[in-house]
């Protein structure tokens, strides 16, 4: 089955859209500091999907959504020290910490300090907090996209977990090393469509131990399957739709900043929506690839 590579209708513009409802989110997590601030109820008030939201926030922001909480309770928490008459107790729950032993905990690990040296005039080192998230970002060249209207697609999925340095191989040896002999053993080798790679929760920085990564393959129709599935083979369907298509072609570790650069740039400036479903990855190659040998990677992002 052929994908329809012609272009989508072009819906009325949303310029900024999309970036104002992050500017009501940080405004809205400002005065709240002093209570809990749950990134799915932070991301039903932008309006987006959990995982839309995630991926849209770290790239205008720089950091993940909870890094930002984290940034702003210490930032107030440091303008309320400053006042020797407040007690550290007071301070921490006007800033969302249950104690001020859970702020002085929150501020060794992040910043390195406590709060009677930041009371002190003691200097902070802010930029622990974005470097954790994955450090500076850059442009990639060349948004342009293709505009696909895709079929529904039924996938099957093993998974992975961690991302090291910014990469996840591990994660996808550990998931196609069980898909791919799981469809050798069923003869279904011959039916796969494609590879592709679907994250379902942004990374906490570039090693994080707990990150999914789900590795599958993608079939024009669901094949019958003799055997139950074991493991953590599960069935998927992509849902059919718009995408806009990006390619990448380069080192994995790069991949990330195409990724921000669609959500922070791209998005915002054309007339194009998300949909409420997952944004995933086709590998263009074998995922066998070898990462220094370059990649090529097929970016699909469900546009309306």
């Amino acid at each position: 089955m052929t994908p329809d590579t012609r272009p989508l209708p072009l819906p009325p513009p949303r310029a900024g859209r999309s970036l104002d409802s992050l500017a009501h989110v940080a405004a809205h997590i400002d005065r709240h500091l002093d209570a809990p601030l749950d990134t799915a109820e932070l991301a039903a008030l932008a309006g987006l999907s959990r995982h839309h939201f995630q991926r849209m926030f770290r790239a205008c922001f720089g950091t993940t959504v909870q890094g930002y909480v984290t940034w702003r309770r210490l930032r107030r928490a440091t303008e309320l020290l400053a006042d020797a008459r407040l007690p550290v107790l007071e301070v921490a729950l006007a800033v969302g910490y249950e104690s001020a032993q859970a702020l002085a905990k929150a501020m060794r690990r992040e910043l390195d300090t406590t709060p009677t040296a930041a009371r002190a005039g003691a200097g902070l080192r802010w930029q622990r907090l974005f470097d954790a998230a994955g450090g500076a970002q850059q442009q990639p060249t060349g948004l342009r996209p293709r505009l696909m209207e895709l079929p529904a697609l039924p996938v099957l999925t093993a998974a992975g977990h961690g991302i090291e340095g910014g990469e996840m191989r591990t994660a996808a040896a550990q998931a196609y090393g069980e898909l791919m002999p799981a469809l050798t053993r069923a003869g279904l080798m011959s039916k796969v469509r494609g590879y592709l790679a679907l994250i379902p929760e942004l990374p906490d920085g570039p090693d994080d131990p707990d990150c999914r990564f789900l590795g599958g393959v993608m079939f024009d129709a669901p094949p019958h399957l003799q055997d139950p599935l074991r493991g953590s083979l599960h069935w998927h369907e992509l849902p059919a739709g718009g995408y806009a298509v990006f390619r990448h072609e380069g080192r994995c570790c790069d991949l990330h900043h195409l990724w921000a650069a669609i959500y922070r740039d791209w998005l915002p400036a054309t007339r194009y929506a998300l949909r409420d479903v997952p944004s995933f990855e086709v590998y263009v190659d074998a995922p066998n690839v070898r990462v220094d040998e370059g990649l090529r990677v097929d970016i699909h992002v469900p546009v309306h």
